[in-house]
């Protein structure tokens, strides 16, 4: 099985055959049991015939879920091809994230459980499919949860200290926001840029979040004001861990 991933916009409309809703709800992540199986998987379900694509990932994620208060937005278009497997078939669909502001009854469906999760469940219905999409997800919500943001930032690596395992020497201080979960399972990872000495803890606005492209984990990037540094310092200044990752840096834009 093969999964290629697309821009929204990228594959032809009438090619979406389903709609799938990775779905946050008081600092949990939503996973939905079937009533014929015994694993989780992430809301979503096929288009019906006549219908917009983004009004089936409505549907299905208050089918699925019981949600009434909700904001969603399409994240990607992606193909699952089984062409080289025994069911010889291939798909598109497009993944949505939600952040859910209210959970009503479970109506009547297919679905027969739901629960809340701090990170992937283990026994999944689609396992070579749905992490990749938890991932995406998760960089999805550092963004519109802290991106702008203040925070607060234990320190566990203060500027000056050495790597424990890999040697190097941190050129800033780097720490963790306490009660969230990054793509590892552990809490988000920080870069504290314009303070140069040691610290034990800080309060600042995420100006920016490192993306990585080929790791399940983004980094915020922490300082005392906005617009005091730009894409290109932000990435100097974070060169010495970076530089093992391929990534992308998402700035906030306060004007």
């Amino acid at each position: 099985m093969k999964l290629e991933f697309s821009e929204i916009g990228q594959v032809d409309d009438k090619e979406l055959k389903f709609a799938v809703i990775s779905a946050f709800f008081q600092g949990k992540w939503i996973f939905v049991k079937h009533k014929k199986r015994d694993t989780w998987e992430i809301p979503g379900g096929h288009r019906e015939l006549g219908e917009d694509i983004n009004d089936t990932a409505k549907r299905e994620l208050f089918e699925e879920s019981g949600a009434i208060d909700f904001d969603i937005r399409p994240i990607c278009d992606y193909l699952c091809d089984y062409s080289l497997g025994e069911n010889k078939k291939s798909s598109y669909g497009r993944f949505f994230y939600a952040e859910i502001n209210k959970l009503g009854d479970l109506p009547d469906s297919e679905i027969g459980k739901i629960e809340l999760f701090d990170k992937l469940p283990e026994n999944l219905t689609y396992p070579e499919i749905q992490p990749y999409l938890h991932n995406i997800a998760i960089k999805q919500m550092a963004k519109n949860k802290y991106l702008g943001k203040q925070v607060k930032v234990t320190m566990d690596r203060v500027l000056g200290s050495k790597h424990p395992s890999h040697g190097f020497v941190y050129p800033v201080n780097y720490g963790y926001i306490k009660n969230t979960v990054s793509g590892d399972g552990e809490e988000i990872d920080v870069y504290v840029i314009g303070e140069f000495e040691p610290l034990e803890s800080y309060e600042g606005y995420v100006i920016a979040v490192i993306s990585r492209k080929n790791d399940n984990e983004d980094k915020l990037v922490v300082c005392k004001d906005f617009n005091i540094y730009n894409e290109d310092q932000i990435r100097a200044l974070t060169e010495f861990q970076e530089r093992f990752f391929e990534s992308e840096i998402i700035m906030f834009k306060n004007y």
